[in-house]
């Protein structure tokens, strides 16, 4: 009970007022608070698409060691660093052979143990180079190098012979290990010889693009400029069946553009996929839950509820 003077006062009056809005703006926050906090627990999110190509590819180097390779090798392998570079999950393998092949690099998106690789297989190449061209003297160094980059290229080298190069593309072909339990994954093979056969192959060059076939690999072959006319087309016929191109040359620049070419071949063969993301969007709610809950308690202590 309040005597009337004080229910006539304007100051009163004015409490009044501001007490019973406040009363209501307490009461609608208390209710946005509740709606807000069941808006949450029902975990907001959207649908959103996204593109998985750049995680669908695999690609494997595969390189004839030989020394009538060595200047080809070493300009490719500077270039292709660069597309290791630009990979984004991809998976990345070497292989190199001679008279058997290698496997120097399994495939892998560890791209800076790739780049190691290959700058040490580059470094071997360019000393092998510097040593024929009487730059350089015989040095440990260059024994460390030269076995890195032929130890295991020479098995059966006396009675099979060298560059083999039918045995290289179908061991860099079964080297991709998981063709049948994901075969919808783009595979390409960047081969790298003179084509020269001097020795007794298994599988023939032809053969080997067929096996490439059979398993849907894209083979880009890049040659020298000193092949013979008819290995030049037996590789040319090979690399072309599989949907690849063919490629000769050691200039840098040749080989420069020949990269450039392959990088922008290769981007166009995946086959774009995409998946179903959900991702939850609690943010603004709960921003404005937060802003709410302190709008409320903020008003509650006004009123000294």
């Amino acid at each position: 009970y309040l005597p009337d003077y004080l229910k006539n006062d304007s100051m009163f009056k004015t409490r009044l007022v501001w007490h019973t809005i406040l009363k209501y703006v307490l009461i609608v926050l208390i209710i946005a608070s509740i709606l807000l906090s069941g808006f949450l627990m029902a975990r907001p999110y959207k649908t959103e698409s996204k593109q998985l190509a750049n995680y669908n590819r695999d690609i494997i180097l595969c390189m004839d060691i030989s020394t009538t390779c060595d200047h080809l090798n070493a300009e490719l392998i500077d270039k292709l660093e660069d597309i290791v570079r630009e990979l984004n999950g991809e998976r990345f393998g070497i292989v190199i052979f001679n008279s058997s092949p290698v496997l120097l690099c399994p495939l892998t998106n560890d791209y800076n143990y790739i780049l190691q690789v290959l700058d040490k297989v580059k470094e071997g190449l360019k000393m092998r180079l510097d040593y024929t061209n009487g730059k350089i003297l015989f040095s440990d160094k260059l024994y460390e190098m030269d076995a890195y980059i032929t130890n295991g290229t020479l098995v059966d080298n006396e009675t099979r012979g060298s560059s083999i190069i039918g045995d290289g593309l179908a061991a860099a072909c079964l080297d991709f290990y998981d063709y049948e339990e994901k075969p919808d994954r783009t595979r390409v093979i960047i081969l790298s010889t003179d084509n020269d056969l001097l020795g007794e192959e298994i599988v023939t060059l032809p053969e080997a693009g067929e096996m490439c076939q059979q398993r849907d690999i894209t083979v880009f072959g890049v040659g020298t400029e000193i092949m013979d006319p008819d290995q030049r087309q037996m590789m040319k016929d090979t690399v072309e069946g599989t949907g690849g191109k063919f490629y000769y040359g050691e200039d840098r620049d040749m080989v420069e553009n020949i990269v450039d070419d392959i990088r922008a071949q290769i981007a166009t063969l995946d086959d774009t996929q995409y998946e179903i993301v959900e991702n939850e969007m609690p943010q603004k709610s709960f921003g404005l839950l937060l802003f709410t809950l302190s709008l409320m308690l903020l008003v509650a202590f006004i009123l000294k509820v």
